[in-house]
């Protein structure tokens, strides 16, 4: 009676043994279900910091005093900058060209250059803020954004349509967001180089559209030609509102200046509202020497 008494008690002790195992297994099971959970916190403590970062990045300028010693285009400009002279480009902006040994001298571009030398004239003072990671491009000019009077010329150009937003690139893209609002309302305006469609593009400046290679630039508007460039590019007349082939008037859209077209369902189709050709289809008005919008 007493050896199976102790029997029962050997095999007792060792259904514990095995239950505390079992145990200390599903303890570790659960233990280690938490692990993701842990390190999804701990990501996002992580990512909170490095939004904070982020963000004091966005409102902290600083900001150096500068003087300008020399205007070259719209978009670059030599300054005296802590004794030295420094040739600057313009972050996250673009002008059209006025001294490229290639492209020439590009509609808008004089303006540009103009409204740069008007607002930013040798001897001012100014201040810099420079970009992000090395500070330059290749060719050694040192990029920034310019302050003047209080107010970023950067966005200055770009109120104007003086400038389009370009060249983005990390870690420079801190007021990228601000940029393209500022260009919206610019393009929404029709102004500068907003006002020759399909002009400025994401690509770069396109003088094909405004140099009427798909057909004669209008010479009806008395502000057709720019004053201070001398390019024959186009600017719609809003005192010539005629329209021809009306039988297929709410179809296909032409401008006659430009010699582009529109379907009913694009960008521009409603904003052209004078010098109007109406084509029945798109291949009427490529037939007849017009190329379809972009946009």
């Amino acid at each position: 009676m007493r050896k199976r008494f102790g029997m029962l008690s050997l095999v007792f002790l060792f259904t514990m043994m095995i239950s505390g195992c079992s145990t200390s297994d599903n303890t570790n099971t659960n233990t280690n279900s938490n692990h993701p959970q842990q390190h999804a916190s701990v990501a996002s403590d992580y990512d909170s910091e490095n939004q904070s970062i982020d963000s004091s990045l966005q409102t902290d300028k600083k900001l150096l005093p500068a003087t300008i010693v020399k205007n070259v285009d719209g978009d670059t400009v030599v300054i005296k900058l802590n004794g030295r002279e420094e040739k600057v480009r313009m972050l996250c902006v673009d002008t059209p060209e006025t001294h490229h040994p290639r492209l020439g001298v590009q509609p808008f571009g004089p303006e540009a250059s103009a409204y740069t030398k008007k607002i930013l004239p040798v001897g001012k003072k100014v201040q810099i803020e420079t970009g992000i990671g090395d500070g330059r491009d290749k060719y050694g000019r040192l990029l920034a954004y310019i302050y003047v009077d209080g107010k970023m010329f950067n966005e200055m150009l770009l109120e104007k349509g003086l400038a389009r937003v370009a060249y983005i690139y990390a870690p420079n893209t801190k007021y990228v967001d601000q940029f393209y609002a500022i260009q919206k309302k610019a393009q929404k305006k029709g102004i500068g180089i907003w006002s020759i469609e399909n002009y400025a593009e994401e690509d770069g400046y396109h003088e094909e559209v405004v140099k009427g290679s798909l057909g004669q630039p209008s010479t009806k508007s008395t502000d057709s030609k720019s004053t201070s460039s001398g390019s024959n590019y186009y600017k719609n007349n809003p005192s010539d509102d005629k329209e021809t082939n009306l039988n297929c008037k709410g179809k296909i859209k032409g401008n006659a200046n430009s010699h582009i077209y529109h379907v009913p369902d694009g960008a521009y189709y409603d904003t052209v509202k004078d010098n109007i050709v109406w084509f029945c289809s798109e291949q009427d008005a490529e037939q007849a020497g017009y190329r379809k919008s972009k946009r």
